[in-house]
């Protein structure tokens, strides 16, 4: 132990005498360790955000649509016959493994308090039950009930930033707000949800699907979108061949006819996202990887200089007794050195740039202990493997050479 902390202190020394030459030799460690650190943290905090985005969706949540979310052919499935709301309730009806249903319409409006105006808001249009499928309970008022989904009453839920920009200071609730020239009573704000994907998710507003049907324009072509909250999420497979089942005779399929609709869940998006996040971590890997091999190809060859320039030295310490075990540790140490500091400043520059980049940019990052594993873990063995040729030449120095040598 004591000759190893000896090798360190003399390691240490020679890198302190050479600072500009030590510096530009762990240039190409630090690179390469920058590079691999900020992508994998910018990688991963971004599947976190995207996976605490996603869960607000709701786990137990299945999306029936005309359209696959994964778009397998969009060609084919926009020939498809749209959904119904007949088709919601013969779900409803004869399913014994769901809790909640509910058709979903969207459209847009202008949305009018007195002298304030919101233009193109998202519109909605859904039954008593959409309050629990997409997660909209209202933070002040209520939500409609069945009895005015049934008599297509004028009746608004606003989404929290449509309340703050229309009202202010004012309660909304028990106020009168105009829907693209119509009145419509408002009867709750919804929480407040942020951002997904970009869409801000509390500019919105919500009726029942039979009022947006009478006064509202909406995609015929499209249909309506079905949400439906299983029992038991530990069932969905079973629940989806269910659900399934009951669309087909629902739609009048026969048994030799494909599947006209598409059932969407949340882990679908996730796989796909961890496909692509796999993909470009292991090219990512790859790039960095290229650069810790060009940065231990420099070690290699300054640290055979350095065994040229330090030959009698190295002379001197073996006819002092010197091992060859001995010699072959301090030069090994002294690389490992080199690209140890390397890669911690590999790490501090790759959080820095991922840091920076995050707060200019939505794209989160996340600071783990497995990235600056890898830092240091990479940046360590390549001081070793490349180290170890140069430290075995002089190793094997005879020493009345080296002693000759000038």
């Amino acid at each position: 132990m004591y000759y190893i902390w000896e090798s360190i202190k003399i390691s240490l020394n020679i890198i302190r005498e050479n600072k500009l030459r030590s510096f530009l030799t762990l240039l190409g460690i630090m690179i390469g360790v920058a590079t691999i650190i900020f992508v994998h943290s910018v990688l991963v905090g971004a599947e976190k955000f995207i996976v605490q985005e996603l869960s607000s969706m709701g786990s137990n949540t299945l999306h029936i649509s005309k359209y696959s979310w994964m778009g397998r052919d969009w060609r084919v499935e926009r020939k498809r016959k749209p959904l119904t709301i007949e088709n919601a309730d013969f779900i409803r009806d004869n399913s014994n493994m769901i809790e909640y249903v509910s058709p979903i319409i969207y459209s847009w409006s202008h949305v009018k308090f007195g002298s304030n105006t919101l233009s193109y808001v998202s519109l909605i249009g859904s039954n008593e039950y959409y309050e629990y499928t997409s997660d909209s309970a209202p933070e002040s008022g209520r939500f409609f009930n069945s009895g005015e989904v049934e008599r297509k009453s004028d009746i608004v839920l606003l989404g929290s930033q449509v309340a703050d920009l229309l009202f202010a200071d004012i309660d909304p609730v028990g106020q009168y707000v105009k829907l693209n020239g119509k009145k419509f009573y408002v009867i709750g704000v919804l929480k407040k949800k942020g951002e997904m994907f970009g869409n801000n998710m509390d500019e919105k507003v919500i009726i029942p699907i039979t009022t947006l049907k009478k006064y509202f324009n909406y995609s015929r072509r499209h249909g309506i979108e079905i949400s439906v909250k299983t029992k038991d999420p530990t069932k969905t497979n079973e629940t989806i061949d269910n659900i399934t089942s009951l669309l087909r005779v629902s739609r009048g399929l026969k048994p030799d006819e494909d599947n006209d609709f598409s059932i969407n869940e949340i882990s679908q998006i996730l796989d796909f996202l961890n496909k692509i996040t796999g993909s470009l971590q292991i090219l990512l890997f790859v790039i960095g990887s290229l650069s810790l091999l060009v940065g231990g190809i420099g070690i290699m060859n300054i640290m055979l200089v350095s065994v040229t320039q330090r030959t009698k030295e190295i002379g001197t310490r073996k006819a002092l007794g010197a091992t060859k075990s001995l010699i072959l540790t301090q030069f090994i140490i002294e690389s490992v050195i080199l690209c140890s500091f390397g890669g911690f400043m590999g790490i501090i520059a790759g959080f820095s740039v991922a840091a920076l980049i995050s707060s200019f940019t939505p794209l989160p990052y996340s600071i783990s202990l497995i990235s600056m594993m890898i830092g240091v873990g990479f940046s360590t063995l390549v001081g070793v493997v490349f180290g170890y040729y140069p430290a075995n030449k002089a190793a094997k120095l005879n020493p009345i050479n080296a002693l000759r040598y000038e």
